[in-house]
């Protein structure tokens, strides 16, 4: 497991889209990177550059990009944290469009408030039945 460090909203945001677009087609390239985010080709270069350079991400020469294992946990976290909050936003009636846009904005928090969250969640569940996103 990663150590507790501090990775900007923007650095989780881009492992967060490789994470996907290598769970889709294998790895991730700078375009599709820079499509998916609406980024510019030199600022995703910039980014992964500086990711590189971090030990998150691998980059063939001008090709492949994949996650380091630092860069996979941090990824899969904020993956989890998405899951938790659009989980939650929809227990509270919020439509599954909205909770989408909303939960981007809010999952980049601790791994101790997803968790507790998360412990709300299943309680909900078990407690008051049927609730929106099962």
């Amino acid at each position: 497991m990663v150590e507790e460090v501090n990775i900007s909203e923007t650095v989780e945001n881009y492992l967060k889209q490789i994470f996907l677009l290598v769970k889709l087609n294998g790895s991730a390239r700078i375009s599709d990177i820079a499509k998916n985010l609406n980024r510019s080709l030199s600022t995703v270069t910039g980014a992964v550059q500086r990711m590189v350079s971090d030990n998150l991400l691998i980059q063939e020469r001008y090709g492949r990009i994949t996650l380091t294992k630092d860069g996979y946990h941090i990824a899969k976290s904020v993956v989890v944290n998405y899951d938790v909050m659009k989980k939650l936003l929809m227990a509270l009636g919020v439509t599954e469009k909205q909770a989408s846009i909303d939960a981007c904005e809010m999952e980049h928090i601790s791994e101790l408030s997803i968790q507790k969250i998360n412990e709300f969640l299943e309680f909900i569940g078990k407690h008051f039945g049927k609730i929106p996103w099962r």
